[in-house]
């Protein structure tokens, strides 16, 4: 089980390190000129209003403080080595974690990298996956809430990128799935985007599910195909081949649209 739940946290630690990418990025390509030399932080990203848990940081929406930033830059090429390491290992993730910080710590004074932090806020995740294995959907999400809520009033500058909705739905679909996506979408989503988020995912199945009948019934007339090939020879199966491989593409693709929608 817990290793379960080391790899889905994982599998959400490269949906941040994806998510939030450029901003490291651009942190740490200033920060590369001043190797050797603690790297300045950069400016904090706008929060985006209508998130929740944006009321504990008021006064920065309003422009009297601005929030301070939660990471530090690193230099560019270390950076994008850190977050090799940490997604590539064998290791636990928190061992992987306590790895990463004995590694900043030679070149941060003070403060983590973006990729700690993410790295931190996955093994958060993955704990409350775990822990709610016995709770009911609704109380899972409700759990989730409260932890994105927590870190979005914790880490304002990374609220619009990482604790906005389509993000907050992302992670919950990481950690559960989509076997309940529509009630996931309601919960995260306003309504109209919500209705939009689920036609989009409808339609994305479609075509999976048209792939699949595809690669199968092709896999079975290539069987067939095969079994022939003695009875011919090689022109004349190559031949006979493709006249079989053409008419059972026409024929499944007009079967295709005649098939009615799920939706």
């Amino acid at each position: 089980m817990k290793r379960r739940h080391g790899i889905l946290a994982l599998a959400v630690l490269s949906l941040l390190l994806l998510t939030l990418g450029r901003q490291d990025e651009s942190g740490s390509a200033a920060a590369a000129s001043q190797a050797g030399t603690p790297p300045t932080a950069s400016p904090p990203q706008p929060v985006q209003p209508g998130v929740a848990a944006h009321d504990a940081t008021a006064t920065a929406a309003t422009g009297a403080t601005k929030a301070p930033q939660s990471w530090r830059a690193m230099p560019e090429g270390m950076s994008q080595q850190l977050a090799g390491d940490i997604t590539d290992s064998d290791q636990p993730l928190a061992e992987r974690l306590a790895n990463l910080a004995g590694v900043e710590s030679q070149w941060l004074s003070e403060g983590e990298s973006l990729t700690l932090l993410q790295g931190r806020y996955a093994e958060a995740l993955a704990q409350l996956a775990s822990d709610g294995e016995q709770l009911t959907l609704s109380e899972r999400l409700a759990a989730l809430t409260r932890l994105q809520d927590e870190w979005a009033a914790q880490y304002p500058d990374l609220a619009a990128d990482l604790f906005n909705p389509d993000a907050r739905l992302q992670q919950a679909r990481q950690l559960w799935g989509d076997e309940e996506l529509e009630t996931l979408a309601r919960h995260f989503l306003p309504a109209g985007r919500a209705e939009a988020s689920l036609a989009f995912a409808g339609a994305r199945q479609q075509q999976l599910d048209q792939r699949s009948r595809y690669q199968l019934q092709l896999a079975e007339l290539e069987q067939q195909l095969t079994a022939s090939q003695g009875a011919m020879d090689d022109e004349r199966w190559q031949q006979h081949r493709e006249e079989v491989l053409g008419q059972f593409r026409r024929g499944f693709f007009a079967q295709e649209q005649g098939r009615p929608r799920t939706d």
